[in-house]
């Protein structure tokens, strides 16, 4: 019997809700849309959305990004997220 898909803990303010956005562009696992992130058919949210996402959680994900072969999505459409302090 297949399992019972368990419904994301992530809020749309979590970084965890993000981060498949901010690696590919689309939300492939529903954890966007699970936290309540809007996504098209697709798995893509607004790029405005996802611009104010960036800049407020980019610089945590990037001190977590781990794989130095490639680049998130979001650091080459959006740019250096800002630091806050």
């Amino acid at each position: 019997m297949p399992r019972k898909r368990r419904k994301s803990k992530a809020h749309p303010d979590d970084l965890m809700a993000w981060e498949m956005i901010f690696q590919t562009g689309r939300d492939y696992f529903d954890d966007a849309k699970d936290a309540g992130i809007e996504v098209d058919e697709y798995g893509r949210a607004d790029d405005t959305i996802v611009a104010e996402a960036w800049q407020r959680l980019g610089a945590e994900y990037m001190q977590n990004w781990t794989d130095k072969q490639s680049e998130p999505w979001a650091l080459k459409e959006f740019g250096q997220p800002t630091v806050r302090r």
